[in-house]
This record gives C-alpha cells, sequence and structure tokens, in this order.
C-alpha cells in the first residue's frame, strides 16, 4: 500500500517546522523538557528490540540508545542543546530533502549531546547527596552500556505508551514493506527515534519530579524556621527601635539637664566671685597671725562671705596672690567681690591688739575721737563717710530708713553705737569697728524690746532718742525710771506740756558744732527743746541697756518736773514745786561757795522740766 501524502506523513517526513522558545524561565523550559523526555524513555523500554536496528551494519553490534544523543524524530538529526541560550529553536529537514540514513542517524560512539540527559545528570547527582533518590528514579544512566537484555526489565511500561505501540503493530501489519527507503521504513525509523525521545523525557521527568518533591519536603521542613526567624527580627527590630528611642530621649534629657546644671553653677560662681546679688548684711572675720590661703578660703566659707572656697583660691593663685595676709579683725561685705576681699587683709601692718571701753551716754563725736584720738584706729573722715553712708544688714536700720530719719539728725547712726568694752585689731578698719558696735547693739535690743516698743506707739528710734535723754539727764541709773516717767507724762499731755525742755538736747547740739560743752537755752537748733516741740531729731547719745530698759519700762507717777544738783535729783509735780526745789538748789551751792572762796565755781545746775 503506497505511503500518502497525507497529515501524518507531513509529519513524519516533510515540512520543515521552527519552534520558537522566547521570555520564558528556567523552571518552565525544564518542565516542557521533561515531559517530552518521559514519552521518549517510555517508549526506549518498550521498543529495545526496534531499536537494535540502529546499530551499524557492519559490525553487528547493539549500540545503546543511551549513548548517542537524541534527535528530532522527524530529521532524525541530534536535539540542539537549548541551555546555550534561553531562546532556541528547533529545526527539521524540510519535506523533500530527506537526506541518507547514515546522515539522519547518528553514530553509536557520538557523545551524548541532549539537554534533557545534562540536565537529568546535574540533578541526580545534587539530589543524592542530600536525600535518597526515590525506587522509580534509581535508573542507570542513559550512557551507561547494560546488557540489552536487562532493558526491558527495568521500567514498567505504561498504559499509554502501549497504546501508542499497538497503533505502530497496526501500521505495520498494514504496510508491510520493509525496505529502507520505503515509507513504512522510514515511520518505524521516525517512531523509533520519537520512543527514544519519550524515554529519555520520562526519565528526566521522574528525577524532576523526586527533586522537586525532596525540594519541597527541604522546604516544608525548614518553612516553620524561616516563618519564625522572620517573626524574630521583625520583632526585634521593633524592639531595638523602642530601645533607640528612649535611649535618644534619656540621651536628650541628660544633654539638657547638664546644660542647664552647668548654666545654674558658672552663674552662681560667676555670682560669688563678681558679687552681682548678694546679701548685704556685714560679716565679722577674724584672721589669726600665718593665715596661709587655704585657711583664709575657709574662713571665708564658714562665715558665708563666699560659697566656693576652691574657686576663690583659684582666683587667688591666678592673681598670683603673695598669701601675706594681715592678721587682724575686719567687716566683710558679701558685696565685695574676691578681688577686693584679697585686698582687705593686706593693707596695713600687724600692730597688735587693744581692749576699748566705751563709756556709756558717749556721743557719736565722744565714740570717734575715742578711736581715732586715743588708739590711732582710723580717721575722722573715715569713720564719718561709714556711719553716714555705708549700707550695713541690720533690721533697726532698715527700719529708720523706712520711716524716714529727720533731715536735721546729726549723725544717721545716733544711739546705735552700743557702749562696750570690746577688743579690736590697732589695724581695725572704720567698717569692722562701727559693724561691730551695731552687731552689739543688736544682741542687746531683743525682739522683746522691738514688741515693746510697739505696744506703747513708739518705733524704736523714738525708744532710742529717749532712751539717750533719760542717759544723759539722769545723775544715777537709779533714777532712770523716774526720769523716763516725766518725759512719758509729758509726751502724754502735749497741750498741756508740748516740749521737752531739756537742757542735754541743747548741750549735744552746741557741742557738735562748736566743740564746746556750754548751756544756750536760746541756741537756735532743732535739738533745742525748749524752742521745738516734741523730740528731737535723733538721740543725743547712745545709751545702755539700763536706760533702754527705762524707756520701755514706763513706772507711773505724777511727775512733770525733776532737777538735778548737788548730785541729788528732784522730781515735782506742779511747777511751783520745780521752781522751789530750783531755788534751794542755789541757795546751798552759794552758801558752799562762800564758805569755800577759793573753790572753783559750779556750773549751773541743769533745769529739766
Amino acid at each position: 500500500m503506497p505511503f500518502t501524502d497525507n497529515k501524518f506523513n507531513r509529519e513524519a517526513l516533510g515540512e520543515t517546522k521552527t519552534f520558537a522558545v522566547t521570555e520564558r524561565s528556567a523552571d518552565a523550559l525544564k518542565a516542557r523538557i521533561n515531559r517530552d523526555n518521559s514519552q521518549e524513555l517510555a517508549l526506549r523500554a518498550k521498543g529495545s528490540a526496534h531499536l537494535t536496528r540502529t546499530a551499524s551494519a557492519q559490525s553487528g553490534q547493539v549500540s545503546p540508545v543511551s549513548d548517542a544523543p537524541a534527535a528530532d524524530p522527524v530529521s532524525r538529526r541530534p536535539y540542539a542543546d537549548p541551555g546555550a541560550d534561553p531562546e532556541f529553536t528547533f529545526l527539521s529537514e524540510p519535506a523533500g530533502n530527506p537526506g541518507s540514513r547514515a546522515d539522519r542517524e547518528p553514530a553509536a560512539d557520538q557523545p551524548v549531546r541532549n539537554l534533557s540527559e545534562s540536565l537529568a545528570r546535574a540533578m541526580e547527582a545534587e539530589t543524592a547527596a542530600s536525600k535518597p533518590v526515590p525506587a522509580e528514579a534509581r535508573t542507570p544512566a542513559p550512557n551507561q552500556a547494560q546488557p540489552q537484555a536487562q532493558k526491558p526489565a527495568a521500567r514498567p511500561i505504561p498504559a499509554q505508551d502501549v497504546e501508542e505501540e499497538s497503533e505502530l503493530d497496526r501500521f505495520l501489519r498494514e504496510h508491510p514493506t520493509r525496505g529502507e527507503g520505503s515509507p513504512s521504513h522510514d515511520r518505524r525509523s521516525a517512531q523509533k527515534a520519537a520512543a527514544v525521545r519519550s524515554a529519555e523525557q520520562g526519565q528526566m521527568a521522574k528525577t524532576r519530579t523526586s527533586d522537586f518533591k525532596v525540594g519541597e519536603v527541604n522546604r516544608a521542613e525548614k518553612k516553620p524556621k524561616q516563618e519564625s526567624a522572620v517573626v524574630y527580627e521583625v520583632s526585634d527590630e521593633g524592639g531595638n527601635t523602642v530601645i533607640s528611642v528612649i535611649k535618644a530621649i534619656v540621651y536628650i534629657i541628660f544633654v539638657l539637664v547638664s546644660a542647664v546644671a552647668l548654666a545654674v553653677f558658672g552663674i552662681s560662681v560667676a555670682n560669688d566671685m563678681y558679687a552681682f546679688v548678694k546679701s548685704e548684711e556685714a560679716v565679722q572675720v577674724t584672721i589669726p597671725p600665718n593665715t596661709t590661703l587655704d585657711e583664709l578660703s575657709q574662713i571665708l566659707y564658714g562665715d558665708g562671705v563666699i560659697r566656693y572656697p576652691r574657686i576663690f583660691k583659684l582666683y587667688a593663685l591666678y592673681k598670683h596672690d603673695d598669701m601675706d595676709y594681715i592678721a587682724g579683725e575686719y567687716t566683710i561685705s558679701p558685696m565685695m567681690n574676691y578681688s577686693r576681699i584679697l585686698s582687705e587683709f593686706k593693707e596695713k601692718e600687724i600692730t597688735g591688739t587693744v581692749r576699748i571701753t566705751i563709756p556709756e551716754g558717749y556721743t557719736t563725736d565722744d565714740i570717734i575721737n575715742l578711736f581715732v584720738n586715743r588708739y590711732g584706729i582710723g580717721t575722722r573722715e573715715g569713720f564719718v563717710d561709714v556711719i553716714q553712708n555705708y549700707e550695713f544688714d541690720y533690721w533697726f536700720i532698715r527700719e529708720l530708713e523706712e520711716n524716714g530719719a529727720d533731715k536735721n539728725r546729726i549723725y544717721r547712726l545716733d544711739g546705735y553705737l552700743f557702749p562696750d568694752t570690746y577688743d579690736f585689731y590697732l589695724n581695725s578698719s572704720e567698717q569692722t569697728v562701727i559693724n561691730r558696735l551695731l552687731r552689739r547693739f543688736s544682741q542687746i535690743f531683743t525682739r522683746e524690746y522691738r514688741n515693746q516698743c510697739a505696744e506703747l506707739g513708739f518705733t524704736v528710734d523714738q525708744i532710742v532718742t529717749l532712751a539717750s535723754m533719760i542717759e544723759k539727764e539722769a545723775a544715777a541709773p537709779s533714777e532712770f525710771f523716774n526720769v523716763s516717767s516725766v518725759f512719758h507724762n509729758r509726751l502724754k499731755m502735749p497741750d498741756v506740756y508740748p516740749r521737752m525742755e531739756s537742757d542735754a538736747t541743747v548741750v549735744y547740739a552746741i557741742e557738735h558744732e562748736t566743740g564746746e560743752r556750754t548751756v544756750d537755752l536760746h541756741y537756735d537748733t532743732p535739738y533745742n527743746t525748749y524752742l521745738y516741740d516734741g523730740l528731737p531729731p535723733g538721740p543725743i547719745a547712745n545709751p545702755s541697756a539700763s536706760a533702754m530698759l527705762a524707756a520701755l519700762m514706763v513706772p507711773e507717777t505724777n511727775f512733770y518736773y525733776f532737777v538735778s544738783g548737788n548730785g541729788v535729783t528732784y522730781f515735782s509735780e506742779t511747777k511751783e514745786e520745780h521752781d522751789q526745789r530750783i531755788e534751794e538748789i542755789r541757795q546751798a551751792e552759794s552758801v558752799l561757795n562762800v564758805a569755800e572762796p577759793d573753790a572753783p565755781q559750779t556750773a549751773p545746775a541743769d533745769e529739766t522740766p
């Protein structure tokens, strides 16, 4: 039966077909090759008897198909290796030029170049190192020569391959022509090549399937760890982010707190060094002989003059201070800067100490003269400047300034330079001396005295003024309370007794202005209580503690007048009685003068109200 030119004939013998694979992934290409190899291997296993006809006629030796590269079932040319290029083309010979048998069939000893076989070998070697290959995949490699009798029993033939082989048998029975160039012979050759290709593809597919399963198992085993690792990494990253943010916040807070602390410390040091804003209260500092810089800084720190002794020491070293400090007692104000404090201890030489007693009732001029003229401490100008202008930090001075001192007041600190016995260094400054007296007054005139002033309706300065008048008018401390009662009784009745009429007030003003202690009741001065109503502008002396107590503790009497004579003070309730006392004192003095003509004349007795 002639071989007709039908569809089967054209596919088997004729026309050239081009298969182009473009832009495909490696997995898609491998899957396609595996499918083709699966069919080819199945046909090879079944039709091994037919494949022996491809052996060389001269040698009569069977050439295993596995040793030759797979050939196209139509053109019988070896397949091109698609691994060299992801885009390749399978070409077949034209239908009209089939070629000779020797050209169409490959030699038995030709090297294997089939891509599917190479991939199968590589994948088998890769999977064999990690996991045993399933039993169905353990077939000998296509290029290994094995006895031909064992090949048919190596693998069962799939049912679909049996069907295809049955169709081939039927075709051969219908076309008995067996010539080499006959259509049936060519058809059989094409079917043989297809069978070989299908067997190789089947082997590759199984190997690929086995590798895929092994890979899937490995990925399935590793998947929980991978997911766990991912979760841990996310969690760790989030934790690290939070920790980083916290660290950044803590660092920023630390930097800000440190900056604020340094700024506050710097301001405090600068204020202590340059005395920008500090307390105005003067501090008494005693520097012993041979005082070192360390000792001086500790003394100043202990007395509250400075706050940073180490900074003070560094400042002194920076200024190249020779540390030759003069021993003595100093009045240091915290308002002094470091430079002035250091210079305060180097003005005078060491001359020793002296004990000075200030009598009770001494005026301010008397005290200045005592220090300057008798002991050589300070100068008159220096004392006057300190008394009038220096800003001492005492409550009674602040109260005096708040209430407003009388502009006719002779000395601002009259009455507050407390008379007592003191020890001074001969190099003491005027500020040190005055501050020492003021501090003693603050100790004597207690808060209780201050409250009593308010109860009596007087200011502290008014009570001190009364105490100074009591101190100067009374002949003895025992008379302080009666003298105080006279002044208070007259102040209670200003309509009847508008003026105090005290001789001591006039004497104070005259002595200060002229330097002579005389009585002139017509001398025009605000301190003349015979001419001006009420109390004088300020104290006329510095009273003792007894006089201040008498000014506060007023006894109840009806005395409005008193006069002193012959060492005795006489108190009267009426003007007539007072005038009679004055006359008696004058007569007694005149009799005394007649009996002793050579005796010095006594001054007129003080006439008090």
